[in-house]
């Protein structure tokens, strides 16, 4: 037998051509066949994609621990299982675009109304006013409507740089998780682990997310709980760590987080206070 694509002489059971590493296919193609190879060129999913997600769901420590020693074949690459995470979520949450909106708005949805009532407040007259009043309110107006139009940009933005997005919060993890554990990994090993992490999660957050459509938009948001719960799982089985080590550890992790979050709230209200600067001077 001949290998299909270089014509090399194969060996009697051969799966994969010694030259070429080409695959040697021996069944013909018929419909579940074919829907098969469709979904592993597709997503680049096979029996190791539900492997490398049971074992997540069990025993994280193995497939990070393991992939990390040099066991790489065994288990999905950690980017391409965060990859099809990230994917699916892009596809759902656009479909369901007006159902993740609507979730996401329900975490500030007491600010959100007063911001809308503030957007929607009529001018009263000249009879019913003071000019400085009657100036107050367009003001106020004006700062509302920005500011809605900013979540509503948001929003879309999210949507649209999903997949973008992922691996900026990979990096900020792995960032998070160096400072936390300065040893024995390095950074790009953090990378690894994270994206391992992440990547589970994104399946769990996809499962959540048809629940809150359903069900309640509050389960959208449990599902943070839960990422934040099974990545002290992940990490205290990768680790081994106490019970007690690993709450320390993660306050470490939230203390890096918070910085963050400090640093990147400067840098946002700066811009707000800029973009309502140069607002006010139209008026």
């Amino acid at each position: 037998m001949d290998c299909k694509n270089c014509g090399e002489t194969l060996k009697e059971n051969a799966n994969f051509c010694n030259t070429c590493g080409g695959l040697v296919v021996k069944q013909r193609i018929h419909f579940k066949r074919l829907l098969v190879e469709f979904f592993i060129n597709l997503f680049g999913v096979d029996s190791r994609f539900f492997l490398t997600l049971r074992k997540m769901a069990l025993k994280p420590e193995e497939v990070v621990l393991e992939y990390l020693d040099g066991v790489r074949r065994r288990y999905v690459n950690p980017f391409a299982f965060l990859a099809i995470g990230a994917g699916l979520s892009l596809i759902i949450f656009n479909y369901f675009a007006d159902d993740f909106i609507a979730i996401q708005n329900t975490v500030n949805q007491d600010q959100i109304s007063l911001i809308q009532k503030q957007a929607n407040q009529k001018i009263p007259s000249k009879e019913n006013a003071t000019e400085k009043q009657i100036e107050k309110i367009k003001v106020e107006k004006k700062i509302a409507k920005m500011q809605l139009d900013s979540m509503q940009k948001i929003s879309e933005f999210m949507l649209r740089y999903f997949n973008l997005l992922t691996f900026v919060f990979l990096l900020i993890y792995s960032v998070l998780s160096k400072w936390t554990f300065w040893k024995p990994h390095y950074f790009g090993e953090h990378v690894i682990m994270n994206g391992y992490i992440y990547g589970f999660t994104t399946f769990f957050t996809i499962i959540a997310f048809f629940f809150a459509i359903t069900i309640h938009p509050s389960i959208y948001m449990g599902s943070f709980i839960f990422s934040i719960v099974y990545y002290m799982y992940a990490i205290g089985r990768i680790y081994k760590l106490s019970p007690g080590k690993n709450i320390l550890k993660f306050f470490r992790f939230l203390l890096g987080l918070v910085i963050l979050l400090v640093f990147f709230t400067i840098v946002i209200f700066l811009i707000g206070i800029a973009i309502a600067a140069l607002g006010l001077i139209d008026l």
